[in-house]
């Protein structure tokens, strides 16, 4: 009995450090550390995989923006070639009713100076009507002309495209709602006046008919120099504006057509001097003409 109580303790402490006993130790100590592990590594599978995918994926995305800033600069071509077409065909429009006006009016002015009093109903116009009518007309004709022209000469000095742009888009709205009426008031109403006064145009004193053939004069000039431009200039503010809109403003300058209009502006000023100076000094009645 003695023998196997000391036997035991020792056989217990072999048994304690034997392989197998300590093999199974080493295994449950190591357990946690293989799941956390295994678990990294199957993140980075994870992520490798997301990344080869996005590698390929990553053509077919620029694919797609690229051809959605081909439609968007496909769009902006045509709608800026159907706004340009919409240009010309206006200015087509409003040139063919310009020679309408400028041929009616032209017309009304002979008939009365080669004919006589046409028609026969403006005799019996008040005088002040003629004169008030007539007035109002060569204030806002004169002061529209040469208003519009230091304007233009001011937006076109700036090159600031957003202020180019709607100068140009409103320059036919000013000329078809000021200059056009005021002018045509301005002669049929001085041509009242001359019937009233002096029993019509033809039998005016000279200065009244040099007037009129100046206006005439005019309005030839400012059909043909200045109405004929205002479609080119208004494409190329256009061109000039869409540079601007997509952040190309290096480089951005005031469009020559646009430059070059000032000279006629001015000619058309000169004009409107001339023909006031004309109402005021009446050449031909006060002195005689320079040719007599």
């Amino acid at each position: 009995m003695k023998v196997f109580s000391v036997l035991l303790p020792l056989l217990s402490t072999a048994s304690a450090f034997s392989p197998s006993s300590s093999r199974r130790a080493t295994l449950g100590a190591t357990m946690p550390e293989a799941v956390s592990l295994k678990k990294a590594f199957q993140q980075q599978q994870q992520l490798e995989h997301a990344s080869a995918l996005s590698l390929l994926t990553r053509p077919e995305e620029e694919m797609a923006t690229l051809e959605v800033l081909n439609n968007s600069n496909s769009v902006a071509t045509s709608a800026t070639s159907t706004e340009g077409e919409w240009i010309d065909e206006s200015k087509k429009i409003e040139l063919i009713l310009l020679s309408i006006w400028l041929v009616s009016l032209s017309a009304f002015i002979l008939i009365n100076n080669f004919h006589g009093p046409w028609p026969l109903a403006m005799k019996a116009v008040p005088e002040r009507v003629f004169f008030l009518s007539h007035m109002i007309g060569g204030m806002l004709f004169g002061g529209g002309i040469i208003l519009t022209t230091c304007i233009e000469r001011l937006v076109a000095k700036s090159a600031n495209a957003p202020v180019l742009q709607f100068w140009f888009d409103k320059v036919p709205l000013l000329d078809g709602l000021i200059v056009v009426p005021a002018l045509t008031v301005s002669m049929v109403s001085g041509t009242g006046l001359s019937i009233v006064r002096y029993g019509g145009l033809n039998i005016a004193p000279p200065h009244v008919g040099a007037i009129f053939w100046t206006l005439i004069a005019f309005m030839s000039w400012w059909a043909v120099t200045d109405l004929t431009t205002q479609g080119s200039a208004l494409t190329a503010v256009n061109e000039m504006y869409s540079k601007y809109q997509q952040g190309d403003v290096e480089g951005l300058e005031t469009p020559k057509v646009v430059v070059d209009r000032h000279v006629s502006n001015v000619v058309s000023c000169f004009f409107v001097v001339l023909l006031y100076s004309m109402m005021v000094l009446k050449p031909g009645t006060f002195f005689p003409f320079p040719w007599n």
